[in-house]
C-alpha cells in the first residue's frame, strides 16, 4: 500500500495517510499488506495527466527495494458540489507479465466519491469500507498473475475468469474497483494467447477467446489503447497460426486493418512509450509476414521500423522488444542470403532474450542457417542449445512435449540435408 495523494481537493496529507493505514488494516485476512504511505513518496497525482515518467521511474526502483507483489494507492481530487473523489490505482510489475511487457505499469479506475471531508470519522470509515469492497479481487488477481508468470497459463486463465461478473463469486463491475473487469479481460486475453504457445489447448479457440476479451473493452476505458494493440496482435496471430505466412496461403482480408491500427498506435502521443514501441515491432512482424505471403512488395517499412526499435532508449520491457527487432533483422539477412550476418544478428538477439521458448526457436533458426552454410560445428552446437532450452521450457510449463519433438525433427531434417549437400565440407 503506497497511500493516497491529494490533487487539489484540499485534504490534509496526514488524513490521507490515516486512510491508507486504516485501509491496509481492513483488507481481508490472508492478504499480506504493508503500508508504505509514510515511508516512501510516490507522485501518484501524475497519473491524472499524460506524462508520468517520473512516477514510473520511481515506482520501478521502489518495487525492487520493497519486493512488493503489487502496489495499491489512489489519488484524491475535487468533485462537484464540495465532494471529493478517490481514484483507486494499482501497479503491475514487469516480472508478473514477462510475455507482455506493454502491460507493465499503473492502472486507474473510476473514482469513489465522498460527500464530506475525510476529517470526519464517519466519512472516512465509509470510504474505507467501499475501498475494501472494491479491493476484494486483488488477491485473486495477484494469484492469477503469479500463475501466468510461472508458466501455469491454464491456471492463470481460470483465475482471471473467476474475477469476471457471472463467472464466480466476484462482484466486480465494468468500471470500478482496483481491479476492473476491463483490466481482467485484457490480462485474460494475453494469458489465453500464451496457452497457444505452450500447447496447452487448441490454438484457434484460445485465440478467438482472447480476441473476444479485447473486444469487450469499451472505447471509453482508460486501457482502450492497450486493448487495441492487443487486438491487432491477436488478429495477426490467428492469421499467422493458420497460414505460417506461406506464399498464397494468406489473404489481406485475414489481417485487414492490422497494419493501419499499428501505424496509428506507434505514433499516438496518448499511448505509452513502451506501447508505441510494441506497436512498431508488431508492425515489422505483420509487414514481414505480408511480404513473405506475397501480399505486398518490400517498401523498406520493416527495416525502418526495426531500426527505430533497436535505437530506443532503455526502459522496462524495451530489452525484449529490442531482442525481437534484432531477430527480425537477422531473418531479413538470411532471406538475402547473408548467412554470416544472419547468425551474427541472431546472436545479438539472444543476448537480450531470456525466455526458454523464444531462445529455443531462435537457436533453431541459427542452427538451420549454420547447416545451410555447411558449418556443422556451429549448427550442431546451436541445435543442442535449442533442445536444451526446450527441455527447460517443458520443465517450467512453458512448452509441450509435442513442441519439443517438432523442433527435434526440424533440426534433424536440416542437419541431414546439409550432410547430403555438403558432405564433410567446410563453411561456405
Amino acid at each position: 500500500m503506497v497511500g493516497f495523494k491529494d490533487r487539489g481537493s484540499g485534504q490534509d496529507q496526514q488524513l490521507l495517510d490515516d486512510v491508507s493505514s486504516t485501509f491496509a488494516r481492513a483488507l481481508p485476512k490472508g492478504t499480506v499488506v504493508h503500508d508504505y504511505a509514510t515511508e516512501y513518496e510516490l507522485p501518484l497525482s501524475e497519473l491524472l495527466h499524460g506524462d508520468h515518467r517520473r512516477l514510473d521511474s520511481r515506482t520501478r526502483k521502489f518495487v525492487v527495494q520493497s519486493n512488493a507483489a503489487i502496489l495499491v494507492g489512489g489519488i484524491v481530487s475535487p468533485g462537484s458540489g464540495g465532494q471529493i473523489n478517490v481514484r483507486p490505482a494499482v501497479y503491475v510489475r514487469a516480472d508478473q507479465v514477462p510475455d507482455a511487457p506493454e502491460l507493465v505499469g499503473w492502472y486507474t479506475s473510476q473514482p469513489v466519491p465522498a460527500d464530506q471531508s475525510l476529517g470526519l470519522a464517519h466519512s472516512r470509515n465509509a470510504l474505507v469500507a467501499e475501498l475494501v469492497r472494491q479491493a476484494s479481487g486483488l488477491a485473486q488477481f495477484t494469484s492469477a498473475l503469479d500463475a501466468w508468470q510461472s508458466g501455469r497459463t491454464t491456471e492463470a486463465v481460470a483465475g482471471f475468469a473467476r474475477l469476471l461478473p457471472g463467472k464466480g463469486t466476484s462482484d466486480l463491475d465494468s468500471g470500478t474497483g482496483f481491479v476492473t473487469s476491463d483490466l481482467v479481460h485484457l490480462f485474460r486475453g494475453h494469458a489465453l494467447e500464451q496457452t497457444t504457445v505452450n500447447g496447452q489447448e487448441a490454438s484457434r479457440s484460445a485465440l478467438e477467446a482472447a480476441g473476444a476479451d479485447y473486444r469487450a473493452i469499451p472505447a471509453d476505458s482508460p486501457i482502450w489503447l492497450r486493448a487495441q494493440l492487443s487486438l491487432a496482435g491477436n488478429i495477426y496471430l490467428r492469421a499467422e497460426t493458420a497460414t505460417d505466412c506461406a506464399p498464397g496461403a494468406l489473404r489481406d482480408s485475414d489481417i485487414a486493418g492490422v497494419t493501419s491500427t499499428l501505424r496509428r498506435l506507434m505514433s499516438d502521443a496518448k499511448f505509452t512509450t513502451l506501447g508505441r514501441l510494441k506497436a512498431a515491432v508488431n508492425l515489422a512482424q505483420v509487414e514481414y509476414c505480408r511480404i513473405n505471403a506475397g501480399l505486398t512488395s518490400d517498401d523498406g517499412t520493416v527495416d525502418a521500423v526495426v531500426r527505430r526499435v533497436r535505437a530506443a532508449g532503455p526502459g522496462v520491457g524495451v530489452r525484449e522488444l529490442k531482442a525481437l527487432a534484432a531477430s527480425i533483422a537477422a531473418q531479413r539477412e538470411a532471406d538475402r542470403g547473408r548467412l554470416d550476418a544472419a547468425i551474427s544478428g541472431m546472436r545479438q538477439a539472444l543476448v537480450l532474450e531470456s525466455r526458454f521458448v523464444v531462445r529455443a526457436q531462435w537457436l533453431a533458426w541459427l542452427a538451420a542457417w549454420a547447416f545451410e552454410r555447411c558449418d556443422p560445428v556451429t549448427g550442431d552446437q546451436a541445435a543442442r542449445d535449442s533442445l536444451d532450452q526446450m527441455r527447460n521450457a517443458i520443465r517450467t510449463g512453458a512448452a509441450s512435449r509435442q513442441g519439443y519433438e517438432a523442433d527435434r525433427k526440424f533440426l534433424d531434417r536440416r542437419k541431414n540435408q546439409a550432410r547430403a549437400r555438403c558432405g564433410s565440407g567446410s563453411p561456405q
